[in-house]
């Protein structure tokens, strides 16, 4: 390996860090404060599996951010994360999500949970779903 290689490798490290960083300053000083935003996580005994943020939107909640591990996709994470979710929600919540019109196992997900598109946006559409 040459020199190059690794000042490209420390640089990639350095800036990771600084993400993870300013990442948990996010959820901490600002995400966290309204008491009404969640941080939603689904865990092993050893491994986060999947996650996922839900903003407080008064009239609504949106779902931001569902993330599996990339390990751990395609294993029915996504989804037992989401319906655990639901389940803390009172009957008539209204949860909206918005995904690219190219994540199709996002979309596949989605629609699988029961949510209804309601809005095209220019590359995403807007999903909505109410807890029954």
């Amino acid at each position: 390996m040459e020199k190059s290689d690794n000042k490209d490798i420390s640089d990639k490290n350095i800036l990771y860090q600084k993400v993870r960083t300013s990442y948990k300053s996010y959820i901490q000083n600002e995400f966290l404060k309204n008491g009404n935003n969640y941080l939603a996580i689904l865990k092993d005994e050893k491994n986060y599996l999947a996650a996922l943020r839900i903003y407080d939107e008064d009239d609504f909640y949106f779902i931001e951010a569902l993330e599996t591990k990339p390990e751990y996709r395609r294993c029915g994470y996504g989804e037992n994360l989401l319906r655990e979710v639901f389940s803390f929600f009172e009957k008539g919540t209204e949860i909206r999500s918005e995904v690219s019109l190219t994540n199709k196992k996002s979309l596949d997900l989605h629609k699988k949970l029961g949510f209804k598109i309601i809005e095209k946006r220019r590359n995403n559409l807007l999903l909505t779903y109410k807890i029954d």
